[in-house]
């Protein structure tokens, strides 16, 4: 089955990214089941990231998870 992710409601995009401690960005998906899993590098480490704010990676939208959708309109 193919995975499916949700997206930012304003690009589509389905890339977001989080700034850890040390100001660097890590990039994520999420998918259907509103769960965050790393896209840059395999297997990174998410437990622990604040994911009550991100940002899309694809245009200036920025929110939770609650605010992804599973299809553009």
């Amino acid at each position: 089955m193919k995975k499916r992710y949700l997206l930012c409601p304003q690009c589509g995009t389905h890339r977001f990214f989080v700034k850890d401690k040390n100001g660097e960005n890590v990039y994520f998906h999420v998918n259907w089941d509103k769960v965050p899993f790393p896209t840059q590098t395999p297997g990174a480490d998410l437990s622990g990231m604040d994911f009550s704010v991100f940002h899309s990676a694809g245009c200036s939208w920025k929110g939770g998870i609650n605010g992804l959708v599973k299809y553009l309109r």
